[in-house]
């Protein structure tokens, strides 16, 4: 009787910081994570809750409070902030649920915190597991957010699980495995349909196969999963859509490069009943793979697919890569349009290529495709084909300029307008041109586009290329986190910038608003994070104070005077690096072998990293390694003795990854010699800041 009594008394403790807030926000009280179909129905035109990933399941990014407008907007304040440990900034989209947050951040941790003030409610930590692939390494840096539904919380993390968590004591209640942890991770957002769970995975530029997965959400039992891409021909094909799709796959082991990955775009279409999901290009672009010939459309690659969200069979798909020029598909949204005339209901996305696609959701039926810029590869639309009229490559080549990455698009019914987060890389752009090879002549922009005339309505050009997700609201704003720190309003219906805050830290997250107590929020991540920032130059993502600002969840409301806290600007030092011995013939040998064996594809590119050996979650820039890691270079980068945190040894790397890439006394010392070069430069150039003027 005593233990039974400590138990349940254990239990109150753990449940009353989540129970009080539910008393006190509506004093009556509620289940935690109370999400159902029919919640979501009714609060779509109150508000008051920002319920699913888009808030609502046609994945707008629109709110319909007003609250706050264009006009009182200069009266907006901090209401509180609250610190994350991480090393990494958070790139999650909140779900907001009777006045209790519900974030991720990196290494696939949950946070639930007092919508109201702040108060970190509890944690909860997976504890994942870094050295079972590199893949999975990289992708437990990032996590782009959670699903809530009835009562329950869901994450997927970097070593291939979905975890459900009780949403009032964040207590474990079970696990399933996505995919292969020996060759991947998961870094996208759960989403939720007709009681499941869908959940994908990254690794398409890995040789990974990849699939959209869909789990009975009180059980965690496996219900359908759909394969976008055929696996090996001497197995039968899971499904008829799988058996069309190989037969677009010409190439000896051509099934092997994988492709197809669901990392992202997934939405639910209650109004057909489907899911709609964006599908990422096939290619390996290193290792053995990367000499495998393929040619043919290679479906179900670089497409939009539509499957029932009972069964996941096969509906339909429209492809947006072309044979020769692979893209991604990214955030996809619903509505209905006025087009001819007729009541349409539609999709909207902005895949990487840069052009926006209007199809019909029900049978996928391509309506209209017109380019937010110009590009380099194709500036029109054969409808008829279902194929972009492409521009000859010229004799230095073709690029394919992305335009849209993940972060969202949000779309108002009031104005009419998609809000696209966008980096144009046209050629002459007014962007400085700086250190990184392949990310030179970018701009930063925010364009207002209408679907119906397919033209821009507004653009704001950034000063950073790369910037966060966007919310647009019925009080005619549109908010907007950016790379270079800055969280700012524009009007929704002319880009008029109204009002913004310098955070000190890059933002590359999504905003929400919300309703607590009769007054709304508007709430932002910040933190320099995504898994861009692994293998980027930093200059497109952050400024070079913005990418050392602290990662923090800052909630902002009408007369709030809490007093912003200020970050302070902490320059880490470049600690000197040991004498260089190694001939230039050495150092220039070291960096190709640098991206030989992808140390670029999470170290960054090495003229322009982090900016300092930082841990916890983040991959250390290497100009910065202390003493010790010098001196103990071989046995970390071929002995593997930082395995555990997700560095292999290339001695004897694991086999997925990298089947033929075995590194050698001499190529290791090369490495090493040619990380000491940049070391140098980044010392010197610091040490002639310290110098008095003269």
């Amino acid at each position: 009787m005593k233990t039974s009594y400590v138990l349940v008394l254990i239990a109150l403790c753990v449940v009353s910081p989540i129970a009080m807030v539910l008393r006190s926000s509506t004093d009556v009280p509620m289940k935690a994570g109370d999400v159902s179909e029919t919640r979501v129905a009714s609060d779509a035109d109150d508000g008051s809750n920002w319920l699913l990933n888009g808030r609502t399941f046609d994945a707008q990014h629109f709110s319909p409070l007003k609250a706050i407008t264009d006009q009182n907007i200069g009266g907006l304040g901090l209401a509180w902030s609250l610190d994350i440990e991480s090393g990494m900034g958070i790139v999650a989209e909140p779900i907001v649920v009777d006045g209790v947050i519900y974030v991720s951040a990196p290494l696939s941790r949950v946070y639930a915190v007092d919508a109201a003030s702040g108060k970190l409610l509890w944690k909860f930590d997976p504890r994942v597991r870094l050295n079972l692939a590199i893949n999975g390494s990289y992708s437990a840096r990032v996590n782009a957010g959670v699903a809530v539904w009835e009562g329950k919380v869901y994450v997927g993390t970097g070593d291939c699980r979905l975890i459900a968590i009780d949403a009032a004591s964040g207590a474990q209640l079970w696990e399933a495995a996505v995919c292969d942890a020996t060759q991947t991770g998961i870094t996208g957002a759960p989403h939720v349909a007709k009681g499941k769970i869908l959940i994908g995975y990254n690794g398409s530029d890995d040789g990974v196969r990849g699939s959209l997965a869909a789990y009975d959400a009180d059980t965690g039992k496996e219900a359908w999963r759909f394969w976008t891409v055929p696996g090996d021909p001497a197995q039968p094909p899971e499904s008829k859509a799988l058996e069309m799709a190989a037969k677009t796959w010409s190439g000896k082991d051509s099934w092997k490069i994988g492709g197809g990955d669901v990392w992202n775009a997934i939405t639910y279409d209650p109004v057909t009943d489907l899911i709609i999901f964006g599908t990422a290009g096939a290619g390996v672009d290193y290792g053995e793979l990367s000499s495998i010939k393929v040619s043919g459309d290679k479906l179900f690659a670089g497409c939009i697919i539509a499957v029932k969200a009972d069964t996941g069979e096969y509906v339909w798909h429209f492809q947006t890569s072309s044979p020769g020029l692979q893209t991604e598909n990214n955030h996809i949204l619903m509505a209905d349009l006025v087009i001819g005339g007729e009541k349409r209901h539609v999709v909207m996305t902005v895949p990487k290529n840069g052009f926006f696609y209007v199809l019909d959701a029900k049978t996928g039926k391509l309506l209209s495709a017109k380019p937010l810029v110009k590009l380099a590869w194709a500036n029109s639309y054969n409808t008829a084909t279902g194929r972009a009229v492409e521009v000859p490559a010229t004799a230095g080549g073709r690029r394919q300029w992305t335009v849209h990455n993940w972060w969202p698009m949000s779309y108002s019914s009031l104005t009419r307008l998609v809000y696209v987060p966008a980096t144009d890389r046209e050629a002459g752009s007014r962007t400085p041109v700086q250190t990184g090879e392949w990310m030179r002549g970018t701009q930063g922009k925010l364009i207002a586009w209408d679907p119906l005339k397919q033209t821009a309505r507004w653009t704001v050009e950034e000063p950073i290329a790369t910037n966060g997700g966007v919310l647009s609201t019925a009080g005619n704003l549109v908010f907007q986190g950016q790379g270079s720190g800055e969280f700012a309003a524009y009007t929704a219906d002319s880009g008029k910038r109204v009002w913004s805050i310098q955070t000190g830290s890059a933002i590359e997250s999504i905003p929400v608003t919300f309703m607590v107590k009769g007054e709304q929020y508007v709430l932002c991540p910040v933190g320099w994070g995504s898994g861009s920032r692994l293998f980027a130059p930093a200059w497109t993502m952050a400024t070079p104070q913005s990418k050392r600002g602290p990662v923090r969840l800052l909630a902002f409301k009408l007369g709030a005077t809490t007093p912003f806290p200020v970050p302070p600007d902490i320059v880490p030092p470049v600690p000197k690096p040991p004498a260089q011995t190694a001939s230039q013939e050495t150092i220039r040998r070291g960096k190709g072998l640098y991206r030989t064996f992808v140390c670029d594809g999470c170290h960054s590119p090495d003229v322009d990293g982090s900016g300092a050996w930082v841990l916890d979650g983040a991959v250390p820039d290497l100009r910065y390694a202390p003493p010790e890691v010098h001196r103990g270079w071989d046995d970390i980068v071929l002995g593997g003795t930082h395995w555990e945190n997700g560095m292999p040894g290339f001695a004897d790397p694991p086999k997925f990854a990298f089947p033929n890439l075995k590194m050698t006394q001499k190529d290791s010392d090369a490495i090493h010699a040619y990380i000491i070069e940049q070391a140098w430069k980044a010392y010197n150039e610091e040490q002639k800041k310290r110098e008095p003027a003269r």
